[in-house]
């Protein structure tokens, strides 16, 4: 209502009354005055029927009938969004029914303007239903608030804002603050990661180096092989020469000492011959002798005979003693003959047995010549092939020492690829630099309560299974065994192990509890050097279906985990490692790992899985 006073009216005009609804209602004449209304048009604009009766039109915050049209809504100049009027023509009395806004709408809609104005998050006193839109109004502008901060610390590569405590609340802040929680660890693990490869480049550099010396060096061996090589082929050559003329010569002798075997034996039946003759003629002189023998009987019985005769017998006594001696001529002839055919018969079988010793000597001669002959047929054969070897020895030589010098070219750019590796590792270095990450991770509440979580349960599973070895039930042999055997027919792929039935029985009473600690903590397992987790936590344990993707999830335990974080859980003996990362089921989060010591021994590791969400 317009705060002048209402204009004086004519004497006996009156209000006319228009329905009570909840509706504040007016009607406005064709010439513009004020000519009914309802009660609760009074209570809006806060005055008497008498004051509205015949008021005209601009008694409604200066409304001018003439901008009115057909049908409509019009709002009045100012900052009052409660002062507006919804008309419609009435054509039979050519003048407009007025609507104006509700006591409880008016305030809702100044209290929305008020809103839609302020700059700040504090809370304003508006009307009880616009509470709830307040509410989320001064949250927006807290989470505003908060993302310009972040907006802000990034832009100043800040990563420890001081606008993100652990008590922050809302879905915005949570968020924001494991963002950058997550966003830290994984540039520290950048830096860490920087920092080793770094520390590795001189090292490669020297070992490069080195490798290149040593090739140069192997490069100049294989060229004095070679060398070497060529002069063995070349003397293998002439050695293939002269073995022929040897051989040339080994196959004239054959055809001397075959000649000769054949003189020999010619020889040796000459002598059988003139053996044969001897003893026929000695079989003469046999009977020559026995000739003699009689006739030296006969001359002496016929000396006796003549004797006995006397002297008739004289003169053949004188023909016997003839005869005598010409027997004994005879006989003495044939012994001397008989000496000398001996003596030729001994001389022909020395010859004969001579003979035949020179032909198996020619003969032997002749095999060995022969043997000589195929063994160097043989040898001059095995120097081909030899000198083939040779010439393949050499080829592979030659190429390797093409392959020297393709390593030496390859050692040329790995250390060239080196100092690029090092100069980008120190760009590296100064980029992640830029970026301020907290000095202690631990400040982080739930690292730190992670962390005491995982070393008080670390500990207890140490003296749980010492008392295991303890009571004999494992042996060390098996709860230290690396020996895997495959389940058939899981996806991925599950083992069984020496140790995993008594992790059955021990670990649940350790690992669950420390799961249950904390709403944001997903997993809490233990893990031997290789990734190996033989027993996971009992949601994660459920009954195979089949389906991989199911059992990703919801089975998975006694697995093998080899990714990053999961080879390195298990090995490290660190106070603890913090490693941020994605789970192959996709979730991003934090894995807090400490060691499991069994006595003195290094058993593996039990690690806690969360998020700062």
């Amino acid at each position: 209502m317009s705060s002048s006073p209402p204009p004086a009216q004519s004497a006996g005009t009156t209000l006319d009354t228009l329905p009570e609804v909840p509706v504040a209602l007016l009607r406005l004449s064709a010439e513009g005055l004020i000519t009914a209304g309802n009660r609760m048009a009074l209570d809006v604009l806060g005055c008497s029927a008498e004051q509205l009766a015949g008021a005209p039109a601009a008694q409604l915050w200066g409304l001018d009938p003439a901008v009115l049209g057909t049908e409509g809504v019009w709002v009045a100049p100012g900052d009052d969004p409660a002062r507006r009027v919804r008309y419609q023509r009435e054509a039979q009395a050519g003048g407009w029914l007025l609507s104006l806004p509700h006591v409880e709408t008016a305030a809702l809609l100044r209290d929305a303007r008020a809103l839609s104005t302020t700059t700040t998050a504090t809370p304003m006193a508006v009307s009880t239903p616009m509470q709830p839109l307040v509410q989320r109004l001064a949250q927006a502008a807290a989470d505003r608030q908060l993302l310009l901060q972040a907006g802000q610390a990034l832009a100043a590569c800040e990563l420890t804002p001081p606008m993100m405590p652990a008590d922050v609340e809302g879905e915005v802040g949570g968020k924001l603050r494991a963002g950058f929680g997550n966003l830290a660890e994984a540039i520290r693990q950048a830096v860490a990661l920087s920092v080793q490869i770094a520390s590795q480049v001189p090292h490669l550099v020297a070992e490069n180096d080195e490798l290149a010396r040593q090739t140069q060096a192997q490069g100049e061996a294989l060229e004095e092989v070679m060398e070497a090589t060529r002069r063995l082929t070349e003397r293998l050559q002439g050695v293939g020469e002269e073995l022929r003329q040897v051989m040339d010569v080994a196959a004239s002798a054959d055809e001397r000492a075959r000649q000769g075997r054949e003189a020999a034996s010619g020889l040796n039946a000459a002598m059988l011959e003139v053996e044969r003759r001897a003893a026929r003629a000695s079989e003469v002189i046999e009977v020559i002798d026995s000739v003699a023998f009689q006739t030296n009987i006969l001359s002496i019985n016929a000396s006796i005979e003549a004797a006995h005769a006397g002297p008739a017998g004289k003169g053949f006594a004188v023909v016997a003693g003839e005869i005598r001696r010409l027997a004994e001529r005879a006989a003495s002839g044939a012994r001397d003959v008989r000496v000398i055919i001996d003596e030729t018969s001994a001389a022909v079988g020395e010859g004969a047995q001579s003979a035949r010793r020179t032909e198996e000597v020619l003969e032997g001669i002749g095999a060995l010549m022969g043997r000589a002959s195929g063994a160097m047929a043989t040898v001059a054969e095995r120097l081909g092939a030899q000198g083939g070897e040779i010439r393949a020895i050499e080829s592979s030589v030659d190429a390797v020492v093409a392959l020297g010098r393709s390593n030496l070219e390859h050692a040329e750019q790995v250390a060239r690829r080196s100092e690029a590796l090092g100069a980008g590792t120190e760009t590296l270095r100064d980029c992640v630099g830029l970026f301020r990450l907290p000095e202690d991770p631990m400040r982080e509440p739930r690292h730190a309560t992670v962390r005491a979580l995982a070393e008080e349960a670390a500990r207890r599973i140490g003296m749980a299974l010492q008392q295991a070895l303890d009571q004999h039930r494992i042996e060390p042999a098996a709860l230290f065994g690396r020996d895997y055997t495959p389940i058939p027919g899981t996806s991925p792929e599950k083992y069984t192990s020496g140790f995993d039935r008594l992790c059955d029985q021990v670990l649940p009473a350790f690992q669950e509890p420390v799961l249950d600690a904390q709403p944001w903590i997903v997993f809490a397992i233990c893990a031997n050097p290789d990734g190996y987790v033989p027993t996971h936590n009992l949601r994660f344990t459920q009954p195979l279906t089949g389906d991989p993707a199911v059992d990703l999830v919801g089975n998975r335990t006694k697995r093998i985990f080899t990714d990053r974080v999961g080879r390195s859980v298990g090995a490290h003996t660190d106070p603890y490692r913090l490693q941020v990362y994605r789970r192959d089921t996709g979730q991003i989060m934090f894995d807090l790992s400490v060691p499991v010591m069994v006595g003195r021994r290094h058993w593996g590791g039990f690690r806690v899985g969360y998020t700062l969400e």
